[in-house]
């Protein structure tokens, strides 16, 4: 048995976990981060929703939700399973997490990692051949930016960029991919959050500006400092609206996706929270953090009820 920190990941919430079910099975839920797979999958089913809309099966829309939790919860096993990454989570005093703490070796973490993607792929095959093969290619990018050789998050910009279009566009290309009835309008709304998510992607980078230092990882606040990284924060998440309403009025978008200027007020607490270093005791990440992924899918979800 490892002796655990008072509070390890979503704080009092997992802690709890091994007094329910054997420690085991609570450090593979804290390995694949439950929290971020809900965002995951609330893209799947909500842009299913929406491009379906004439034919609607929530069924359908269902599992193809879970083939992108499936494959996010692979993507956050294997981060977790990188030696680097886990000498980077000890500097930054993530102790709590199952690879850090000695709970779960590096290997197993891979192993379950792999499981995981592949029952995301092989779902989202059994489904439609263009889901399958774009499962395959944002397993890919899940891969390469934590795994050398590519190891794409120590490249400045070019790893928020890489997640901006991970998160942002390809989620709406592969759902779209399926569907034949919106043109590029699945296109122009990936472009347009792969813009937002590349700014407000940093607001994780903030608490980790220590370990990332040390190790290289080129972030926002590493190569420009915390005000430097504050400003280039704002001007892309700003850039995404600017783009939004850019789309709105050149006819590309309907007129009633206006609304989602609303999530400007959301937005604009990913950076005052960066910015603050604002911590909440219910969750693993602070405030900006939280925000960025509830932003991103209400972005999924609004749309929805848009069209």
């Amino acid at each position: 048995m490892h002796k655990l920190p008072q509070y390890y990941g979503i704080k009092r919430g997992y802690p709890r976990l091994k007094r329910l079910i054997s420690e085991k099975i609570s450090a593979y839920i804290q390995l694949i981060r439950v929290f971020t797979l809900l965002g995951a999958w609330m893209a799947g089913f909500f842009l299913d929703v929406l491009f379906s809309k004439p034919y609607l099966n929530l069924s359908h829309s269902f599992l193809v939700g879970m083939t992108l939790a499936f494959l996010q919860a692979g993507g956050q096993s294997f981060n977790q399973s990188i030696r680097e990454e886990v000498e980077i989570d000890k500097m930054n005093g993530k102790v709590y997490r199952p690879t850090v703490s000695g709970r779960m070796s590096l290997k197993e973490g891979k192993i379950i990692s792999s499981i995981l993607f592949l029952c995301g792929i092989l779902l989202a095959f059994s489904l439609n051949v263009n889901y399958g093969m774009l499962s395959i290619l944002i397993a890919f990018f899940a891969v390469a930016y934590t795994s050398p050789p590519f190891r794409i998050k120590k490249r400045f910009f070019l790893n928020n960029l890489w997640q901006g279009v991970a998160r942002g566009l390809l989620p709406a290309i592969y759902v779209a991919s399926a569907h034949q009835d919106y043109g590029l309008l699945p296109v122009f709304y990936g472009i347009m959050l792969a813009v937002w998510v590349t700014g407000a992607q940093a607001s994780k980078d903030f608490p980790d500006l220590r370990g990332d230092r040390v190790y290289g990882i080129q972030t926002f606040p590493v190569k420009l400092g915390v005000d430097g990284a504050l400003k280039l924060m704002s001007i892309l998440i700003f850039s995404g609206f600017v783009i939004l309403n850019f789309l709105i009025l050149s006819s590309s978008f309907p007129i009633n996706f206006l609304v989602l200027n609303i999530l400007a007020i959301p937005s604009a607490l990913v950076v005052y929270g960066s910015k603050k270093n604002i911590v909440l005791k219910f969750a693993e990440n602070n405030l900006s953090w939280c925000c960025f992924y509830g932003t991103l899918g209400l972005f999924y979800m609004l749309p929805v009820l848009l069209i």
